[in-house]
């Protein structure tokens, strides 16, 4: 995902577009809600203190899921009909490009200056911690959790059923000339990166999104699904990309799932190996995994602890940041994503790996697709 995150970053900052749980699936654990522990490594320290994010839903079984369809010309005039009820004027599209929902509104034009990268910048920072009813944007009253609820209004106003929940916020202050530092809009804005929910329960990382080495264009197509990537000003004025997975068919349903007790030594390794320097989310949700050619479907979401943590090559190797504003955009740097640990099996993916069939469900879970 590190990947996927620059290059929006990027494009973001070349075009300058400014529109701008706890889940008891028969799993015991004796654990808090949060790991926290400090290890010493390679004459480093890590220190871990985070959330374990765990949804409320008492079963959690596999389900084979498909690249969103194309929007529908119902779809399309429901967004229509949501966007006369906005106090907006000026620009409002949707657009369906292949698998990816664009949608945009804004209620005010914008400086000629804002899409020349040489004359402008915007000072940003990463939000590492933050209080959902509080406001951190640049003179702007939005508070995350009103943030949040664009990024489904926004959705919803096209699939009514489709739920996102907010995984990474970057704050973006407003928008100034780099000289002279003047402001050229009225407010800062949230770029927040998002994790599609399915009945409940997050899609919290994609096997195509765990392996460093012999990345193709196809990892990098399917490992977007199930995530949303916005921009967030206020109730007018909005950009965000959708892209879903649809669910094709429940199949079944493991009656025992690991709890962060079980798979927490595994991760633990990794950190005292010198290979995990940052753990930033601990995910109770669902895997993406692909299926063995030949078989009824191609991709399934599977039941599994999701780590999104800076991976290195080899305890030397030493990230390559750039601090803004005292924080580091760990979004940005090629070393941040998801370890997938299988909830059901207890296998762990290794970022390092090179085998062929890398990306398929454990060959022990099949008995839990194979027949549905």
């Amino acid at each position: 995902m590190s990947i996927r995150y620059f290059s929006r970053r990027m494009y973001l900052l070349l075009t300058c577009f400014v529109f701008y749980a706890t889940i008891q699936v028969t799993v015991k654990s004796e654990s808090a809600e949060i790991w926290e522990n400090e290890y010493k490594a390679y004459g480093r320290t890590i220190k871990v203190n985070v959330d374990l994010t765990v949804p409320e839903k008492d079963i959690m079984p596999f389900l084979a899921v498909e690249p969103m369809n194309e929007l529908s010309p119902e779809e399309t005039d429901r967004f229509q009909k949501f966007i006369y009820t906005l106090d907006n004027n000026v620009e409002n599209k949707i657009v369906n490009r292949k698998s990816t929902i664009v949608i945009s509104y804004g209620d005010h034009k914008h400086h000629p200056d804002l899409s020349d990268a040489e004359k402008v910048t915007t000072p940003y920072r990463t939000l590492l911690e933050y209080d959902m009813n509080k406001a951190y944007a640049e003179n702007n009253e939005l508070t995350i959790n009103e943030a949040v609820i664009l990024v489904n209004r926004s959705i919803q106003s096209v699939l009514p059923s489709a739920s996102f929940q907010v995984q990474d916020i970057i704050v973006n202050d407003r928008i100034q000339y780099r000289k002279s530092k003047q402001k050229l809009v009225d407010k800062g804005y949230y770029e927040m990166y998002c994790l599609q929910e399915i009945d409940g329960i997050p899609v919290a990382g994609s096997i195509h999104d765990v392996y460093k080495h012999n990345r193709t264009a196809l990892d990098r197509m399917i490992d977007n699904y199930g995530t949303a990537y916005v921009n967030a000003t206020d109730q007018n004025n909005y950009w965000g990309t959708y892209t879903l997975w649809n669910k094709a068919s429940e199949l079944g349903t493991s009656d025992q799932l690991r709890s962060f007790d079980d798979i927490k030594p595994a991760i633990e390794e990794m950190i005292m190996s010198g290979n995990i320097r940052n753990i930033y989310h601990v995910y109770f949700g669902y895997a993406q995994y692909d299926m063995p050619e030949g078989s009824k479907y191609e991709y399934v979401l599977a039941p599994a602890w999701v780590i999104w943590a800076d991976f290195l090559d080899t305890p030397s190797e030493e990230p390559e940041t750039e601090t803004v504003n005292g924080t580091g955009a760990y979004m940005e740097w090629g070393c941040y994503g998801p370890i997938i640990v299988n909830a059901v099996t207890g296998e762990v993916t290794n970022p390092l790996d090179e085998n062929e069939d890398r990306m398929l469900l454990p060959v022990s879970c099949m008995k839990w697709v194979e027949d549905y």
